[in-house]
This record gives C-alpha cells, structure tokens and sequence, in this order.
C-alpha cells in the first residue's frame, strides 16, 4: 500500500492541487495530517467530496504521531530539502517494498518549510535529486508518483 500524507498544510489551494495530483497518479490513500487556516475549513471538505465521488481513500488527522499509529507504515519517507538529508530518494526502493506487500508512507510538507527536526523522529528524511528546497507539496507529490510510474 502507498500512501502520501501532506502535512502542516495551510493553504486550501495547495491542498485540494496536492489531492488532485495524488488521485490522478492513483495512490491508495493520501493523508492529511495537520491542516490549519483555509485547509482546514473549506480544504478538507473539499477534498472529501472529490475522493467521495471518484471512490478514493482519505484520512484526516491531527498529527503524525496519529499517522503512524493508525497506518504502522514499514517504510516512512520524509521529503526534506537536501540540506536536510544526504539520502536521496531512491525509487527503486520503494517499488520493491510495494511489490513485497508492504506499506509505505511518504511524506510531505505543505508549508513553505519543510519538517521540524522532531517531526523527522517519525519517519527517514530524504531529497528529492536535483531539487534543492521545499516545493509546493502537489509539484512534490507529482513527481514522487510518477517516476513511480515510469519505474514499474
């Protein structure tokens, strides 16, 4: 199972753009961990009404501790700009742990920062190659999910 959680969201814009792009690429079910502002009120909603009508899997939760209590992800990827990690994000990787039944959680941010270094206790911090900062999350989402899809 893959799921991509978009976490600290603020924004309903970045929000709904980020679930529009996960739905499209087919992942198995995206997460919304801390959304506040706009993302919160009329993002979420939103959201739910889309996966309602395409018959997707949302979860909309306070926090990632919450995330991985719920999800036990066995691989959790935290996409961090690469002044944070020196691992990058390595595709080959994770399609071998979905071809072998596992779950895998990859995470983004949906801020204009990326994770504190106590949110990265919960999962491995890697970069996406060539990127140097945080991205908006669906632009993240995008690429994650489709070299994804070439790599299959």
């Amino acid at each position: 199972m893959l799921a991509v959680m978009v976490h600290d969201v603020y924004s309903a814009v970045k929000l709904v753009d980020a679930a529009r792009v996960a739905f499209s690429l087919d992942v198995d079910l995206l997460i919304i961990s801390k959304a506040t502002s706009s993302a919160a009120q009329s993002g979420v909603p939103e959201i739910e009404k889309i996966a309602y009508k395409e018959g997707r899997r949302v979860l909309y939760v306070p926090d990632i501790p919450d995330v991985i209590e719920l999800i036990e992800p066995d691989i959790h990827i935290m996409i961090v700009p690469k002044k944070l990690s020196d691992k990058p994000v390595d595709f080959e990787l994770i399609k071998q742990a979905l071809n072998d039944n596992k779950k895998v959680l990859i995470s983004v941010s949906g801020g204009a920062t990326s994770f504190s270094l106590k949110e990265l206790e919960y999962g491995e911090p890697h970069f996406l190659p060539d990127i140097n900062d945080v991205l908006p999350p669906a632009a993240t989402i995008g690429i994650i999910l489709y070299n994804l899809k070439l790599s299959k």
